[in-house]
C-alpha cells in the first residue's frame, strides 16, 4: 500500500523538477554550436536635436528713425518695424543731430509764424514728450546745423544770419560756430566767417579741445579747413576742390570726405594736412560713405555694392550686390545696419553688414533722415 502511495509523489516531484529547469533555461542566453554568444547591444550615445529655426528678422523695436514727410512737415521719431510715428517733433522739417549712443536728439525748431530756426532743443528717444530747450538766438539769427561733442556732453552748432522777420531786411551774411554746453545750457560763439562763406561743424574734441569745422562756398564744396582750439592759435587749411562739405564727417578723432566722387579720405580732427587716400575701381563711382560705429570701417556704397572699407587701407568686403539707385545712406547707431533708400526716399532696404542679409523697411511717404536707438 505505502509503495502504490509514492508514485504519485515521486511523479510530483518529477513536474516540479522539470518545471524549474525550464525556468532557468528560458532565463539564460543558450550558445548554439559554432555560434558566439550574443554580446550586449551597444546603446548609442544620444546628442540633443537642434531643430531647425528660420533666421530672425534683421528689423529690431529696439532701433528706429527720425522721418520726415516733406521739408515743411514735422518730423517723426518712428520704429524700424513700423512705419506710424510714434511721436512728432516740434516746429517743421529736420535741422539737427543724433548721439553717438542713438539715444539723444538735438534739433533746431523752427518758427510758426515764420520758419526761423531759433530755439535748439534736446530730448531722449524713448521720453520725447520730455524734451528740453537748451538755447534760443535772436530774431536775426537761424539755426543751421548742428553736431554733438565726442564725449555727448555738448553740441557744436552753426548760426547764420537770418532776415528780419516781417520785414524782407536781409542783414550782413555771417557764419558762426557756437558750442553749447548741454548740462549748463551755456552757449558761446568761437568763429564766424563774414564774407558770404558758411561753416560745416564736423566735431568738438572736448578734451583735446579742439573745435573742427569746414568752410564751404555757395557751391556747397568745402574751401577750408578749420580747427579752432580753446587754448590755441585756431588754424584754417586750404582743402582741395571737389569735396562736398556735407560728406565729411567725424568719427571720434577720425574724419572722411569724398573727392570727385572716387576718393575717401581719411584725416584727423587735429590734422588734415596727414591724411590716406583709398580710390575707388576706375570708372565707378562713390555715392555715399559713412562711418561703421564701433569699428574701424566705412560702410561704402560705390556702383550697386555695399562694402565695408577698413580706414588704414587692406581688404575691402563686398557686403550685398545687384542695389539699386540709392537717394541716401544711413548706419544704425550700433554698426549693425545699414539702411539704403532709394525711390527718391520713398523706400528703404535693410542689410545686414556681418551677413549680407537684406529685407524692406516699411514705409509710408516719409523719408529716413537719421537713425536713432531706443536701447
Amino acid at each position: 500500500m505505502r509503495r502504490q502511495d509514492a508514485h504519485p509523489l515521486f511523479f510530483w516531484i518529477a513536474i516540479l523538477v522539470l518545471a524549474i529547469l525550464l525556468a532557468g533555461l528560458a532565463g539564460s542566453s543558450i550558445a548554439l554550436r559554432g555560434e558566439p554568444a550574443p554580446s550586449p547591444t551597444p546603446i548609442a550615445p544620444t546628442s540633443p536635436s537642434v531643430p531647425a529655426t528660420a533666421p530672425g528678422s534683421l528689423l529690431s523695436d529696439s532701433r528706429g528713425f527720425i522721418a520726415l514727410a516733406g521739408s515743411a512737415a514735422p518730423a517723426e521719431l518712428r520704429r524700424e518695424t513700423d512705419a506710424a510715428p510714434i511721436s512728432t517733433l516740434r516746429g517743421r522739417g529736420f535741422t539737427g543731430a543724433v548721439s553717438g549712443t542713438g539715444r539723444r536728439v538735438a534739433y533746431w525748431v523752427s518758427s510758426t509764424a515764420d520758419g526761423g530756426t531759433r530755439e535748439l532743443r534736446v530730448f531722449d528717444v524713448t521720453a520725447p514728450d520730455q524734451d528740453t530747450s537748451l538755447a534760443t538766438v535772436f530774431d536775426t539769427d537761424r539755426g543751421a546745423a548742428a553736431v554733438w561733442s565726442s564725449d555727448r556732453t555738448g553740441i557744436l552748432t552753426v548760426v547764420e544770419s537770418s532776415a528780419h522777420p516781417g520785414t524782407g531786411e536781409v542783414p550782413a551774411p555771417y557764419s558762426t560756430l557756437r558750442v553749447v554746453d548741454t548740462p549748463t545750457r551755456s552757449i558761446r560763439e568761437v568763429a564766424r566767417v563774414t564774407d558770404g562763406t558758411h561753416y560745416w561743424p564736423v566735431g568738438w574734441d572736448r578734451a583735446a579741445r579742439l573745435v573742427d569745422a569746414c568752410v564751404y562756398g555757395p557751391d556747397g564744396m568745402a574751401i577750408e579747413w578749420t580747427v579752432i582750439g580753446e587754448d590755441t592759435v585756431s588754424k584754417r587749411l586750404p582743402m582741395e576742390g571737389g569735396i562736398p562739405a556735407i560728406t565729411v564727417r567725424a568719427s571720434g578723432d577720425d574724419v572722411l570726405g569724398v573727392l570727385n566722387k572716387s576718393v575717401i579720405r581719411v584725416w584727423t580732427l587735429a590734422s588734415y594736412s596727414e591724411h590716406r587716400e583709398f580710390g575707388a575701381t576706375s570708372g565707378e563711382r562713390i555715392a555715399f560713405a559713412r562711418w561703421k560705429p564701433g569699428a574701424d570701417e566705412i560702410v561704402v556704397l560705390v556702383a550697386d555694392r555695399l562694402e565695408l572699407w577698413p580706414k588704414a587701407g587692406g581688404e575691402r568686403r563686398v557686403v550685398a550686390r545687384a542695389l539699386p539707385l540709392a537717394t541716401d545712406l544711413l548706419v544704425s547707431s550700433d554698426g549693425a545696419l545699414a539702411f539704403v533708400t532709394f525711390d527718391g526716399g520713398q523706400s528703404a532696404m535693410a542689410v545686414d553688414l556681418a551677413t549680407g542679409r537684406t529685407a524692406a523697411v516699411p514705409m509710408s511717404g516719409s523719408q529716413l533722415v537719421a537713425s536713432v536707438s531706443f536701447r
